[in-house]
């Protein structure tokens, strides 16, 4: 079932329309003549403002009225406008109108169909009366009101801190003082209430239908006007936390957060909402990956006369609170603030959002109800737009065997860790790297945990590339038309995005874009089983081939019992026993140690802020907690000497030679490349031992040499091919050449050579954005380039005979027949 998404159709307004509505000296039509733009009808002076949603295609229109009733009574709470929509609701009905009206915290409205212009003056006429007809003793309407304000007196009664919630949502509570002493204290209301000012019509039909209302309006008689509407008496302020008893409204033992927050524009308030309350935006999600998940109840936008308001509210069930109640509730409360204020801070609402949202109404009454309203309500004076206040509310439900209520007992403490987690979230924990490149085409985003595989061992290699390929594939399902790929090292294991900004996409919501796709599935979610089932098979595919399964038995002869160390994609035998429980905890453990980003913004240094912003927010954390990659225990030294691979028939033999080098030794991996460059190539040391510059004629070996495994486990390797026949001879050969390399070490012309050779691979590796990003992530100096005499120290430090690794991977040889097995020839 989906999380509820709510903006309130009634009480959500724009600012394009405050001129209309509250305008006391528009100049009047001359002649009776309108104002024909589309979305608004200028009727003259002292008359409603008409919002216009121009339609085709339904059965009828549909006219509606809506009233503000704020700073009426305000000690009676929706009384006001739940009394007055009564009260117009049954003038309506004697006069054979049939229309709907509800009343709210902070007003009323109406509305009916119309099936043509004349009877949409008609209504209009007869809205008129039954609003500003004084009410009288014993008229039959009375009767109404009296029934609605029964049953708004037996509604849940709002006090204290849900006084709050309810006037940001403007719902209709019961506040205690729900009774109606008289007819003459409703005529004050009415008198109050109904004028202009306080007024909005709205029309939704054809354009001749709304012509028709506004030349009414405008050729009618001028409205009284309605009390003054002062200055909200509630801008937005600083945050609190407000703890109360949430007994009957949820389970015992259970517990309910509502984050309200109030803004500037209502319009804000209302985009907001919309992000918000997306069942599968960032937070629904992030709060369901807590450790105590919480359900994501309801996201409810309201439009205010002077600025607007949002309520987000989230469940806890008894369950997930069994166990450190107060630190679970407040790390959900203070993760729903800082999104709301993300969420607030961060959208751009359109300037016509109100005619936006009155347009997708499905019903022309609802599309008409919400253009009246949001021609009402307008924007908080003075202070920047951006600005909000948020309040956190916390309901504790007490448990049935518990000595005094749950808000008493525990409202300081939950109120004390609400100020710990609220710390937590505002420290950054994310590592952060960036670059700026201005000019490239895309922005590149890696999420990644530098712990990598340096926990895992024989019997779980590959567990963690398994979980960022899996969380790559649950990025990659609603990328778009973005990139994700899996980063998979010892050093590192995360998701890569990169991509293009969309036509109109700000620079900052193009990185956010790109990081919210990598830290959502790496950092803020548990891949799924689905996601896991894929990931593993692919990597048990790869793990299976012959070159993984050759290179499986060198990382274990060169980190004994930590062979991703040197294969960091895994092995078959950690693969194959991965389960999707061992998959949780290691993705888990993933996103509770050290995160690092990496970003390449395009644009300039507040582009690549908002990514690693975006990313920080999905990183969940504990008040006091310490992010570290787990201790990773010396392993044994690596195992020299020869170790056997059965391949299949027919095909080629295949034998690796390695030296073993230092972990973690900058100087020596240098050397090492810089010795591999020297041996590699049609021109190399290799090339000229075999007799050959191309490697590619029938009989004669092919080769290749680098360094694998750094910096845990590092080795100089050299790669051999050649028909069984041959293979025996060309290891030989390749020793013979390593043995002379430690004897006389490497010439000038090798030096030089492998000087060409890496300044190529440098060039071609600054060349690719998926380098650079890698490297920028990695932030490690370059080592300097090694001298010739350098090379020569280590070829005989280290090209040992006894310190050689060789891997012999060749087709099992058939045993020849045996003449004691054959079969006897019995004589005739």
């Amino acid at each position: 079932m989906a999380w509820p998404r709510t903006i309130r159709r009634w009480a959500v307004c724009a600012a394009w329309v405050v001129a209309t509505a509250c305008q006391t000296h528009a100049k009047a039509p001359v002649s009776g003549e309108i104002d024909g733009s589309r979305s608004t009808r200028t009727t003259g002076e002292s008359r409603p403002a008409l919002a216009v949603v121009e339609r085709e295609g339904d059965a009828r229109g549909a006219l509606a009225v809506a009233v503000v009733t704020e700073g009426v009574a305000p000690d009676r709470g929706a009384l006001v406008g739940v009394a007055l929509a009564a009260l117009v609701e049954k003038r309506l009905a004697v006069d054979g109108i049939e229309a709907t009206a509800v009343g709210g915290g902070d007003g009323w409205r109406v509305r009916a169909l119309v099936a043509s212009s004349g009877q949409a003056a008609a209504t209009l006429e007869a809205i008129r009366r039954a609003l500003l007809t004084p009410v009288s003793e014993g008229e039959p309407a009375l009767a109404h009101v009296a029934a609605k304000v029964a049953a708004l007196a037996s509604r849940p009664r709002a006090t204290g801190p849900l006084l709050d919630m309810v006037r940001c949502t403007g719902e209709a509570y019961a506040s205690g003082a729900d009774g109606l002493s008289s007819p003459s204290e409703l005529e004050r209301w009415r008198a109050a209430s109904h004028g202009f000012g306080r007024i909005a019509i709205g029309v939704a039909g054809p354009a001749q239908l709304a012509d028709a209302v506004a030349l009414a309006l405008a050729r009618g008689r001028a409205w009284p006007r309605g009390a003054l509407l002062e200055g909200s008496s509630r801008p937005p302020e600083a945050a609190s936390s407000l703890v109360y008893d949430a007994s009957g409204d949820v389970d015992p033992g259970a517990a309910r957060i509502v984050v309200v927050a109030r803004t500037r524009s209502p319009e804000r308030a209302a985009a907001a909402a919309a992000l918000l309350g997306d069942p599968r935006g960032p937070l629904a999600s992030r709060l369901a990956a807590l450790e105590a998940p919480a359900r994501l109840r309801s996201v409810t936008a309201t439009a205010h006369v002077h600025g607007g308001c949002l309520a987000a509210t989230l469940d806890l069930d008894a369950r997930s609170l069994s166990g450190a109640a107060a630190a679970r509730i407040a790390t959900a409360a203070s993760l729903a603030r800082q999104e709301t204020a993300v969420e607030l801070s961060d959208v751009a609402p359109q300037a016509d959002l109100g005619h936006a949202l009155a347009t997708l109404a499905a019903d022309p009454r609802e599309a008409a109800e919400t253009a009246a309203w949001w021609a009402l309500a307008g924007t908080l004076p003075g202070g920047a737009d951006e600005a909000i206040g948020i309040e956190l509310l916390v309901g504790l439900a007490t448990a049935r065997d518990a000595a005094q209520p749950a808000a008493f007992a525990r409202g300081d403490e939950i109120r004390s860790e609400i100020d710990r987690a609220t710390l937590a979230w505002h420290a950054t924990v994310v590592d952060a790297k960036t670059r700026v490149e201005r000019g490239q085409g895309e922005v590149w985003v890696l999420v990644a945990s530098p712990c990598g595989t340096s926990a895992e061992s024989t019997g779980d290699a590959g567990l963690s590339a398994a979980v960022a390929l899996s969380a790559t594939l649950q990025s990659a399902d609603v990328a778009g038309d973005a990139q994700a790929e899996p980063y998979v090292s010892s050093e590192g294991v995360g998701v890569l995005v990169h991509g293009a900004s969309h036509k109109g996409e700000t620079p900052q919501a193009h990185a956010r874009r790109l990081a919210d796709l990598a830290a959502r599935a790496f950092a803020g979610e548990a891949p799924t089983s689905a996601h896991f089932t894929r990931a593993r098979t692919a990597l048990l595919l790869h793990a299976s081939e012959a070159d993984a399964r050759v290179m499986g038995m060198l990382a274990s002869a060169l980190a004994p019992g930590h062979p991703s160390w040197v294969l960091p994609a895994g092995t078959a035998v950690g693969l194959a026993s991965a389960s999707d429980d061992a998959l949780k905890i290691r993705a888990a453990a993933l996103r509770a140690g050290p995160l690092r980003v990496a970003v390449l913004a395009i644009v300039d240094g507040a582009q690549a802020d908002a990514a690693v912003r975006a990313v920080d927010r999905w990183v969940a954390r504990r008040p006091g907690e310490s992010r570290t990659c787990p201790a990773v225990t010396s392993p044994p030294p690596p195992r020299p000497g020869t170790y056997a691979v059965e391949r299949s028939a027919g095909a080629p033999s295949e034998a690796l030679l390695a030296f073993a080098l230092p972990p973690r030794d900058p100087q020596a991996l240098a050397n090492a490349s810089w010795l591999a460059a020297a041996l590699d190539g049609p021109e190399g040391l290799l090339a000229r031992s075999f007799g050959s510059t191309d490697g590619a004629r029938a009989g004669v070996p092919s080769w290749s040499s680098g360094v694998v495994g750094a910096p845990l486990a590092p080795a100089l390797m050299i790669r051999v091919r050649a028909p069984d026949a041959a293979m025996d001879a060309a290891v030989a050969q390749a020793r013979a050449l390593l043995e002379k390399l430690r004897l006389e070490g490497p010439q000038i012309d090798d030096w030089n050579r492998a000087a060409s050779v890496m300044s190529a691979e440098g060039l071609a590796a600054a060349l690719q954005p998926r380098q650079r990003v890698v490297q920028v992530w990695l932030s490690q100096p370059a080592a300097p380039s090694p001298s010739l005499d350098a090379l020569r120290s280590f070829s005989a430090s280290f090209l040992h005979d006894e310190a050689l690794l060789v891997v012999a991977a060749r087709p099992a040889r058939a045993e020849p027949p045996s003449h004691a097995s054959a079969p006897s020839r019995r004589p005739r």
